[in-house]
């Protein structure tokens, strides 16, 4: 894996994030917006070889974290997320564009309760209809994330991500 192109592919998505170029694609009076970084998670937890996957994850929390505006819920729970996808990829075939978008709805769920979860422990702060929010901005980043999983492939032989497991040569 080439990290100086991961890190400009996660620099990008965190500027996603926390810009304003994503509010053309908001929906409802709660502004939900896609998730990037989520998905940029499943995909590299589920695609790069086990050490990769773990930095990959924690590197990805850490721009969660800095997109949010609070450090640490995200990157523990983004980490954590992307060990246990890892582990499960090697038991596990992505084909399916319906698979990819289950896989980041439930990941976006888990991981974002777990961080709101964290946050509160830290800050003392709730919100206002925040499991819907996360639904509907869950459901949303599941919807999309066929289309970024396309970007993401088709720059896998710029980035070097591991090979699909009837290619993988063990040395």
């Amino acid at each position: 894996m080439r990290w100086f192109s991961f890190i400009i592919i996660v620099l990008i998505a965190t500027l996603l994030e926390t810009g304003n170029l994503l509010n053309l694609l908001v929906v409802g009076g709660w502004i939900i917006r896609p998730g990037i970084l989520i998905t940029l998670l499943v995909y590299y937890a589920l695609t790069c070889r086990s050490h990769e996957a773990i930095s990959c994850s924690f590197l990805i929390g850490l721009a969660a974290d800095l997109s949010a505006g609070l450090l640490g819920p995200h990157m523990l729970c983004y980490g954590l997320m992307g060990v246990l996808l890892n582990s499960v990829s090697h038991t596990l075939t992505m084909r399916r564009a319906t698979h990819k978008a289950m896989f980041v709805f439930l990941a976006f769920l888990i991981t974002e309760i777990g961080a709101y979860w964290l946050s509160i422990l830290k800050t003392h702060e709730s919100r206002p209809n925040i499991y819907s929010v996360l639904f509907f901005t869950g459901l949303y980043s599941a919807i999309i994330s066929p289309l970024v999983w396309s970007v993401l492939s088709s720059l896998s032989g710029w980035s070097k991500t591991k090979h699909p497991k009837t290619q993988r040569i063990y040395h």
